[in-house]
């Protein structure tokens, strides 16, 4: 795999700041990763987001991590994206006889409401109340999909199942159940609690488990309000039921990301499936300019091995090539033998494969439609190809136009100037941006109409950028301004600008 640039590559800004890959990458800190050092050396190596999944550990070890996080983010000054990940209602194995039983294909077994077996034929499922949500004739699947169960028959409290696929199953393993009936609650009171916790300490997005329809984030967005109103976490849906799938449009519309998530994914629909969910999910976010996170099993042999397999080399290529916002790894950095490596991995293939789509134009722009906003990031993004510019800078207050540029996929490096650190961070995760804390007078930005103001305008957006080392004297920046979120005053602007050097 090389990574020599073509003639075709994006250019490049003066600053030694704008990273060359323009995919993102999320890790997930655990054991092998968490300490500072390790926070540290995977930032380096490519890290823009980092993942804590509240499925393991406790409030106070995350919070711990959190602000290990925080600390190396403000040594080097760069934006690092803090993700909680709720567990949700993950259904799991209770405890076995002896921890484990054999499943035989044919024979009968219980599920039953308990948390621990009271016959060697029977099945304890740790979540109260699941027996009622599920049908006669629904498949079970147990331990990542590998044993399968049809329910037979149904009594309070207890399902008959036949076996229809056998195997060893130990206690704790996460069971799946593709027809479960609609009303069973994915966002649990644990979650809630988790949720408070991570908003008390500032997270900048919450990954929501088991979403099944737009209602659920709307859910979690009252409760923000009501908790802790001036809270403006991303709600990141991860798609991961059969209902979801079904939903998709309605769920992408009303979130602020979407991750792919494939484990569960792959369990609830056909295996065969889950490629053509993944392209097809991927567009629907490209096109309504919502970042888009491909999960799990991204290189997972690499929790053991320094090096991937080639087909892990080629899934992540094409994850980057579908139009994915960022890429995550999960056990690989959490627990795994080569945390470094794996995000060095990662960054070795999003460059190639953009490097590849640059200069093959191997992927249209996501453009939904003609209206004016979504013209001015399209129109952005002609400017700066035409006039060759280094630099793309859009001021934002909510990341709104950032993100509508992203969609564009432009060529240029995207340096979006923002009023807080906060929305820096969670541009982390949006492809090929780059922000810059900018805490001029918004005046500036959006009072910007006269030739007067037109002219400060541009002296101060090159100040700034030449030193914040994003660019230098001389090089050219194509600047979009949308309108002001908040007073809606101001009308668009594009121009073209060479950056001054300070008289």
């Amino acid at each position: 795999m090389t990574n020599n640039r073509t003639d075709a590559s994006p250019p490049r800004a003066g600053g030694s700041k704008i990273s060359p890959r323009k995919t993102k990458i999320v890790c997930t800190l655990g054991p092998a990763s968490d300490s500072l050092e390790m926070i540290e050396r995977l930032m380096m190596a490519g890290m823009n987001c980092a993942r804590l999944n509240f499925s393991h550990g406790t409030p106070e070890e995350h919070k711990d991590v959190m602000n290990r996080v925080r600390k190396v983010s403000s040594i080097h000054g760069r934006s690092i994206a803090i993700m909680q990940d709720l567990p949700g209602a993950k259904i799991r194995v209770g405890d076995l006889k002896g921890g484990a039983i054999t499943l035989r294909r044919g024979e009968v077994v219980s599920i039953t409401s308990s948390r621990e077996s009271a016959a060697d034929n029977e099945i304890p499922i740790r979540q109260k109340n699941l027996i009622e949500f599920v049908p006669v004739g629904a498949s079970v699947f147990l331990s990542d999909g590998l044993i399968r169960l049809k329910v037979i028959s149904k009594d309070p409290g207890k399902l008959k199942c036949r076996c229809l696929n056998g195997g060893r199953l130990l206690s704790g393993k996460g069971v799946n159940i593709p027809e479960l009936a609609h009303g069973f609650k994915g966002f649990t009171e644990q979650d809630q609690k988790f949720l408070e916790f991570g908003l008390e300490h500032g997270v900048d997005l919450v990954a929501i488990s088991f979403v099944e329809s737009a209602e659920n984030i709307r859910h979690v967005k009252r409760l923000i309000e009501k908790t802790k109103p001036d809270a403006t976490p991303w709600l990141v849906s991860k798609i991961e039921r059969k209902e979801a799938v079904r939903n998709m449009s309605e769920i992408v519309a009303v979130s602020d990301a979407v991750m792919v998530a494939r484990g569960d994914l792959g369990v609830e629909n056909p295996v065969e499936d889950v490629p053509i969910i993944q392209k097809t999910l991927i567009s629907e976010c490209n096109r309504k300019a919502v970042p888009v996170i491909t999960a799990t099993q991204m290189l997972e042999s690499m929790v053991t091995n320094p090096r991937p397999t080639r087909a892990e080399a080629s899934d992540a290529s094409n994850a980057v090539l579908d139009g994915t916002d960022a890429l995550m790894l999960s056990e690989e950095t959490a627990v795994g033998a080569y945390p470094v490596e794996c995000v060095r991995t990662l960054d070795r293939v999003a460059r190639s494969s953009e490097s590849w789509i640059f200069s093959n134009s191997g992927r249209g722009n996501g453009r939904a439609s003609n209206l004016a906003n979504d013209a001015l990031a399209g129109s952005a993004v002609s400017l700066s190809r035409e006039v060759a510019a280094n630099l793309l800078v859009c001021p934002t207050m909510s990341g709104g136009l950032a993100r509508r540029i992203s969609r564009e996929r432009p060529s240029v490096p995207l340096v979006a100037l923002t009023y807080s650190s906060e929305l820096g961070r969670k541009l982390s995760i949006v492809w090929g941006a780059t922000c810059l804390d900018f805490m001029e007078n918004p005046e500036i930005i959006w009072g910007a109409g006269r030739s007067s103001s037109i002219e400060l305008l541009r002296k101060t957006i090159g100040s700034k950028l030449i030193s914040s080392g994003l660019a230098r004297a001389g090089e050219k920046v194509v600047l979009a301004r949308d309108t002001f979120e908040e007073t809606r005053q101001t009308g668009d602007l594009l121009l073209t600008m060479e950056v001054q050097a300070k008289a």
